[in-house]
């Protein structure tokens, strides 16, 4: 109980505050312990701050496989939106952790940098993996134009890292119509639905 208090009030204070400005002993002192039995569950703050990081980056992509894993008989189409859908959601929800999210991504603590990307890189292959088995759905389906599957792979990510920036910036309402719009052209781009009507 202790243990996963300690990181829950970390994640709060982190998201608050930053890492050079979240210390153990603020910590400590929110959860209501000495600041020596922090080092009982965790070597330390960087130690601390890694599980964090972590634990927010597979909460965030496990939470998108399993929204995909219940559309298995949904279309590519369907299921690249839900991608996005998802992604908004869940970003919509947890103020808190977008937030965190956002500034681990900008204010990398130097000493931590190389260990981050790597474990960044390793829970992104989770959401990789999934788009790398609908895109090539896609294709074989010939609803998606026939080309790499790692580019489109690389712009699907830069399409939904893109959005996450969008939220930071723009009101709920505006956010919401702006990806609606970017998701059009997107699709437009990739699928082959606009050739066929072309042709027909």
């Amino acid at each position: 109980m202790t243990k996963n208090k300690i990181k829950e009030v970390a994640c709060r204070q982190l998201a608050e505050k930053g890492y050079e400005r979240t210390t153990l002993s603020s910590i400590a002192k929110e959860v209501g312990i000495k600041t020596p039995s922090i080092y009982a569950f965790y070597k330390s703050k960087e130690d601390l701050f890694m599980v964090v990081y972590k634990d927010l980056l597979q909460d965030y992509y496990l939470y998108i496989k399993d929204s995909i894993d219940n559309l298995t008989n949904g279309s590519v189409k369907d299921k690249l939106h839900q991608i996005i859908k998802e992604l908004c959601h869940y970003q919509l929800s947890s103020p808190e952790k977008t937030m965190l999210f956002a500034k681990f991504t900008i204010f990398l603590p130097p000493a931590l940098t190389d260990e981050l990307k790597i474990t960044f890189s390793e829970m992104e292959d989770i959401l990789c993996n999934i788009l790398k088995d609908i895109f090539s759905q896609g294709i074989t389906q010939g609803v998606v134009k026939d080309q790499s599957v790692d580019d489109l792979i690389a712009s699907f990510l830069c399409l939904i890292d893109g959005i996450f920036w969008e939220l930071l910036i723009y009101p709920v309402d505006k956010f919401k119509k702006r990806v609606e719009q970017v998701w059009r052209v997107y699709w437009n781009g990739i699928t082959t639905d606009n050739i066929k009507e072309e042709l027909s």
